[in-house]
């Protein structure tokens, strides 16, 4: 999975006014179905948070987690989930990023 800054995606976040978010989940999606062969790919999965107003996003933040636990880190998934529910849902996809970016090659 492609290794990214936490401070240049928070940075990103905010210049753009949250777009950068939009385009990271899309890519981190991608990334996340290449790596394991799961769920939608990237345009899928954005299509899916949308026509289902938002529940499929949800069931993603705890699907990502288990994901990413497949691959070798730690299984954050209920974290996740929880977050999702919290106004530091936020927070998702930077412990999100930083899992992969710690992942072993």
């Amino acid at each position: 999975m492609k290794q990214r800054s936490i401070l240049f995606m928070i940075f990103m976040t905010i210049i753009t006014v949250g777009l950068y978010e939009v385009y990271w989940y899309i890519k981190f999606q991608m990334e996340l179905k290449n790596a394991t062969g799961d769920g939608f790919g990237g345009l899928g999965h954005f299509l899916a948070s949308i026509f289902t107003f938002g529940i499929y996003g949800i069931y993603w933040q705890f699907a990502a987690g288990r994901r990413l636990a497949k691959q070798g880190a730690s299984d954050w998934s209920v974290l996740y989930l929880i977050l999702t529910f919290t106004p530091a849902v936020f927070l998702n996809p930077y412990l999100m990023q930083y899992q992969a970016n710690n992942l072993k090659k």
